[in-house]
C-alpha cells in the first residue's frame, strides 16, 4: 500500500515538475507589463542563441527523467551521502600520499641486490605526488574518489651495496595511475 502512494507521490511530482518546465507556448501576454503581445513579436524580440558550444537541448522524456530520477528516495540518500563525502575526500588523498611515501620508504629498505657484470644492482617502486583528487557521484548517484599519480621504477648500481644503496636512483619506467574508491559506512574505502 505505502509503495503506492509513493509511487503517486513521486508521478505527481514528475507531472507538476514536467508542466514548470514545458515553454510557455501559444501564451500572449507578458507577465508583469498587462499588454497583450503576439507569440511572434515575442519570439522577434527575444535575440537568437549565436553560442555553437550550447548543449543541445534534452528531449521531453529526458527531462522527465532526470527529475524523478533526482526526486526518488534511493537518489536523495545518495545525493545527502555525496554531500558528506566530497569534502572529506582531499583529507583521504593526503593520507593516501603518506602511505605511499611510507610505502616506498620500505621498498628502498628492502632491496634485493644482484650481481650483473660486476656491479651491485637493484630496483625498487616509488611514487610521485598525487596529480588528481577528485569525488564524483556516478551515474546513479553513488559517492566514487579518483586519484591518479605516477608510479616509478628506479635502478640503483654501484660496485658494492653500500656504494649502489647510496647511488642518485635512476628512474627506468614511469607508469600514470589512476584509482578508484567507494564511500560507504561513512568512510572511503580502498
Amino acid at each position: 500500500m505505502r509503495a503506492g502512494i509513493r509511487g503517486a507521490l513521486v508521478g505527481a511530482i514528475a507531472i507538476s515538475a514536467f508542466i514548470a518546465v514545458l515553454p510557455s507556448r501559444g501564451r500572449s501576454q507578458v507577465s508583469g507589463s498587462g499588454m497583450a503581445l503576439a507569440a511572434s513579436d515575442a519570439q522577434a524580440a527575444i535575440p537568437p542563441a549565436t553560442d555553437a558550444s550550447a548543449p543541445p537541448k534534452k528531449s521531453l522524456k529526458q527531462r522527465v527523467k532526470s527529475i524523478v530520477e533526482k526526486l526518488t528516495p534511493d537518489r536523495i540518500k545518495r545525493n545527502r551521502e555525496f554531500a558528506k563525502a566530497a569534502p572529506l575526500f582531499p583529507d583521504f588523498c593526503k593520507h593516501w600520499e603518506q602511505n605511499l611515501r611510507d610505502r616506498e620508504a620500505n621498498n628502498r629498505a628492502k632491496l634485493n641486490y644482484s650481481l650483473k657484470d660486476g656491479f651491485e644492482t637493484a630496483t625498487y617502486t616509488g611514487y610521485g605526488k598525487i596529480a588528481g583528487c577528485e569525488a564524483h557521484q556516478s551515474k546513479d548517484g553513488y559517492s566514487i574518489g579518483k586519484l591518479s599519480y605516477e608510479e616509478y621504477i628506479y635502478y640503483l648500481v654501484g660496485k658494492t651495496k653500500e656504494e649502489a644503496s647510496s647511488a642518485v636512483p635512476k628512474a627506468i619506467s614511469d607508469t600514470h595511475t589512476t584509482e578508484i574508491f567507494r564511500y560507504e559506512n561513512n568512510k572511503w574505502f580502498y
